[in-house]
């Protein structure tokens, strides 16, 4: 479980991974070069999660070491929009090398609740309790997820002082209207935004080795997410993907620790 989290090594990423064409500037009302553009998108997106604060998601994830392994993820399950922070459950699937492990998580304000399938614990226990001392482990499951690492934190990037938007477009989503924002992100300014010390060396780092980051959004025409995801790029290669689709926005989300008596101390579980 420690090995082969959500968030691989990126300083190892290598061009492996499936081909998807990296979108180019266009002529004409579609291309925009205006930084206040997609401020104000970023500004929209905020205001419509804090007025609806909750939803379901599913998650869809790739990484690469660059060597033999590769990682996919499958994530699903509900948030909700909280002052402090997000709170929310997953159910998560990792698969790694042909084998397949599951984990559920409960994040809620200052502790995280993790149960793996097959994990020793001790006798009727199922559950280890992470506060944010010990919750290393919890940070890089929720790593995949973008530089917030929580629930939707492909939105990050959705960053006027790191990105350019370089083509909007009119989509169906699901029968929905909505304009798909493509983004090139500069990985040099995005570390310079990012408050935690080995996420911000991460995106350095993908500058020193040359890795593209472009981001997408789906938004309906009041500026709210359905739809986000990034990629990591090199030599035309996507080395890290995660899209996440939201649904249900504004739909009521309970979020509930586990039973007292399967919970026991993250320093307790066997190692």
């Amino acid at each position: 479980m420690r090995r082969f989290l959500l968030a691989l090594p990126l300083v190892l990423l290598a061009a492996c991974g499936s081909t998807e064409p990296t979108p180019t500037p266009t002529a004409g009302p579609t291309s925009v070069a205006v930084s206040t553009e997609l401020a104000d998108l970023a500004d929209k997106i905020d205001r419509r999660r804090a007025e609806l604060k909750s939803a379901k998601f599913h998650t869809d994830g790739f990484a690469s070491d660059g060597a033999a392994t590769e990682a996919k993820t499958l994530v699903d399950g509900a948030l909700r929009q909280e002052s402090d922070g997000v709170t929310g459950t997953l159910a998560m699937e990792l698969q790694v090398g042909g084998s397949t492990r599951k984990m559920d998580l409960v994040l809620l304000p200052g502790k995280s609740y993790l149960h793996v399938e097959g994990a020793p614990m001790p006798a009727g226990k199922r559950w280890g309790v992470y506060t944010p001392d010990n919750g290393a482990e919890v940070r890089k499951l929720l790593a995949g997820f973008g530089p917030g690492s929580t629930i939707g934190a492909e939105l990050d990037y959705v960053q006027p002082k790191a990105a350019l938007v370089l083509r909007r477009e009119p989509e169906q989503l699901d029968g929905v209207p909505v304009t798909r924002y493509d983004l090139a992100v500069d990985p040099t300014k995005m570390a310079k935004l990012i408050e935690d010390p080995d996420t911000q060396l991460q995106h350095t780092q993908l500058a020193e080795y040359g890795v593209a980051i472009n981001s997408a959004v789906w938004v309906d025409s009041t500026g709210l997410p359905l739809k986000v995801e990034y990629r990591f790029e090199l030599n035309g290669k996507v080395v890290k993907k995660s899209t996440t689709r939201f649904t249900e926005w504004g739909g009521a989300v309970e979020v509930v620790a586990p039973p007292e008596a399967e919970v026991v101390p993250a320093d307790q579980i066997p190692r």
